[in-house]
């Protein structure tokens, strides 16, 4: 197993383990709420995102870039004034939010239009200091390889978030109070072992020793792109329920098909991402390496594996939720319109998982600022969408609208990648193959949950995916669609060099 794929499975392992905890704490908070306590709750958190990603996204990226860069020249020394540099600039940025919330928390809470909500952002405020301190040093652990350590780090954040809000639950506490108190404690929890992880594991503090503008100036495009994505979400947690109030429904029932379309089924949605995301954290910094290096062909062979491997992990979900969908939105979450909206959705899981693949690969070749560019261009043509069906505004909709608007923002930062690294396009037959593949074991998966309707809901659910999900894995070793993929590198080199030392060609 070369290195890149067994740092992917390591953390894949973690991720996995990690979203199905958060899965089933979401599926937990979605019955102990109902979907309207749930919608509310949801509108803080997209605005605490939006903080939050300001401190925790750019800075732990180009930190983890740099000092893979430092290592690689023999600089180690000069990772601890990095780290030193990012700790004071996330303090400063996380002191100025806080400030600025509580300045103007009155017409914020206007525009959130729930007093509830700004409530709840207040509660989860002081978690911004924990979070954006944990943040400058997750960026050295994660340059240097930390993999494992950095997965530890979060699937312990997740238990004891997890384990506190029951606890909080069971002391008669408001829901809603009790979610937002365990993620804030449960950061604070994070930060400290995160602490003690990098100095456990040699890393100090330093002088900043000129690191401060360098990092400032490379990482805040992409904490603003990350905040944009973040500030989208915030836009929609008013621009949906208003939509959906402006198609006759009250406030109340426009909050709780906020909560059940992205409180509920978009998490779901977003469950390729745990392969994904976890292939596009440990590429980033060997792609970057590569690139620093002109290694030209090496970027190009990772970026176009990658884009396939990615498309591929996606499309087998397609049955799931195109199939049974439905079935799976009803049994978790006991939500009709959940469910709904997930069988609706499956057309949004490829390109989810490109936009995801491509931004990162954007920011580790240098072109964050065109990546944000790309993003904030899919964004508007999403909202542009979204206020064209006024006074019709329907899930089917918002599934249209975010279709397009991931659509054009992947192939903007493809046109780019091409442009830089000269990656072929052929993963667009790839892409085309798995849709032709997942359409019959989609109906597959429909079939046979009707056809063991009888059968406990369960079984039917369980069966219907098996099939649907299993036979188009098996469809994609038939037809060699894995052949190439960024996973299954080694095997390919290996074969290849056995047919050099043979003399034969492939």
């Amino acid at each position: 197993m070369n290195k890149l794929a067994k740092a992917v499975f390591t953390l894949t392992s973690f991720s996995v383990l990690d979203r199905v905890l958060g899965f089933i704490f979401k599926i937990y908070l979605s019955r102990e709420m109902g979907a309207a306590a749930l919608g509310v709750y949801q509108v803080a958190l997209s605005f605490f995102f939006v903080l939050m990603t300001l401190t925790t996204s750019g800075l732990p990226l180009i930190g983890g870039k740099m000092t893979a860069a430092f290592d690689a020249r023999g600089m180690g020394q000069k990772t601890h004034s990095l780290t030193s540099a990012a700790l004071i600039i996330n303090g400063v940025v996380a002191a100025a939010l806080i400030g600025l919330v509580f300045a103007f928390r009155l017409p914020l809470s206007a525009i959130i239009s729930s007093q509830e909500s700004m409530e709840l952002l207040l509660v989860l405020l002081p978690g911004l200091v924990f979070c954006s301190a944990a943040a400058a040093m997750r960026g050295s652990l994660w340059g240097r390889e930390r993999y494992t350590a950095l997965s530890v780090i979060e699937l312990a954040e997740q238990v004891v978030r997890i384990l506190l809000c029951v606890a909080l639950f069971l002391t008669g506490m408001g829901k809603t109070y009790a979610a937002a108190q365990s993620l804030t404690i449960a950061m604070a929890f994070s930060a400290a072992l995160t602490a003690a992880v990098y100095f456990g594991s040699g890393g100090r503090l330093a002088r900043p020793g000129g690191q401060l503008r360098p990092l400032l100036a490379s990482s805040a495009p992409i904490s603003v792109l990350r905040a944009s994505s973040s500030l989208v979400n915030s836009l929609l947690a008013v621009a949906v329920p208003f939509l959906f109030v402006s198609s006759g429904m009250s406030g109340d029932e426009s909050l709780a098909m906020y909560g059940a379309t992205i409180g509920m089924a978009m998490p779901l949605l977003y469950l390729p991402i745990t392969v994904i995301g976890s292939l596009s954290y440990a590429m980033i910094p060997t792609l970057s390496k590569a690139d620093a290096a002109g290694n030209t062909a090496e970027v190009r062979r990772q970026a176009e594996s990658a884009i396939r491997f990615s498309v591929i992990v996606a499309a087998l979900f397609i049955p799931l939720f195109c199939g049974v969908g439905y079935e799976s939105g009803v049994f978790l979450y006991g939500n009709a319109d959940a469910g709904r909206f997930l069988r609706t959705g499956g057309v949004l899981l490829i390109p989810i998982a490109l936009e995801s693949i491509t931004s990162s690969m954007m920011n580790s070749l240098g072109m964050e600022k065109q990546g944000f560019l790309n993003y904030v261009i899919g964004s508007a043509v999403m909202f542009g969408i979204m206020f064209c069906f006024y006074g019709r505004f329907t899930p089917g909709a918002l599934c249209a609208a975010w279709f397009v608007s991931l659509t054009l923002s992947t192939v903007l930062d493809v046109l780019c990648i091409r442009k830089h690294t000269g990656i072929s396009l052929k993963f667009a037959l790839t892409m085309l193959g798995c849709i032709a593949l997942a359409v019959p074991c989609t109906f597959l998966a429909r079939w046979t949950a009707d056809l063991m309707s009888g059968a406990p809901e369960i079984a039917s659910l369980a069966v219907g995916a098996l099939l649907g999900c299993g036979g188009l894995l098996l469809l994609f070793f038939v037809f060699g669609l894995l052949d190439g993929c960024v996973v299954f590198g080694k095997r390919k080199k290996r074969a290849d060099n056995s047919r050099k030392r043979l003399h034969i060609k492939p």
